[in-house]
């Protein structure tokens, strides 16, 4: 990640940015000839691009120059190895796919239709359900261990295909 780079512009190398360590930090410092509308730097390597900020006004005519100090947790998203420095969005990336995360085959849950309850739940994104019976909420739990405390027993129903432990509120 340390050393010299090129930066690119309008697929012309116009300048340098130089990588180093600044104690806990990684100190970019870029110069280059530029005299155009605003200029945004990203770094590309490795298929990846990382933001490195808006390129000001240099003490010479016609240069543009930018001091950047980022921690390692800043550094997470950037390439580990940095091929260019360039205007942020103008290089086409390699998109690769995310891995497919394996799921245990569970059955989908069938809709509940009025003939299984006459309660009607409404689910939440951490997997509860929520409905109120006419004298108070009621809260039901995912019990799909099958571990259920003896003390739960009764308080057990299942809701669309599933065991839920459900308690009044």
């Amino acid at each position: 990640m340390f050393g010299k780079f090129p930066v690119l512009i309008d697929g012309e190398d116009r300048g340098e940015l130089l990588v180093s360590q600044s104690g806990a930090m990684v100190l970019f410092e870029a110069v280059a000839e530029y005299s155009g509308p605003v200029l945004r730097l990203s770094v590309y390597g490795e298929g990846r691009e990382g933001y490195l900020g808006v390129m000001s006004p240099g003490a010479e005519q016609g240069k543009v120059a930018l001091k950047k100090r980022l921690s390692r947790a800043q550094l997470r998203a950037f390439p580990q190895n940095i091929e260019f420095a360039a205007p942020s969005g103008r290089t086409e990336l390699r998109h690769e796919p995310e891995p497919e995360q394996k799921t245990e085959s569970e059955p989908q849950p069938e809709p509940m239709t009025p003939a299984d309850d006459d309660t009607l739940w409404y689910s939440s994104p951490d997997g509860t359900l929520s409905s109120f019976d006419g004298e108070r909420l009621l809260i039901a739990l995912p019990a799909a261990d099958p571990r259920v405390p003896s003390w739960a027993g009764d308080l057990v129903r299942v809701i669309n295909g599933r065991k839920y432990v459900v308690f009044p509120w």
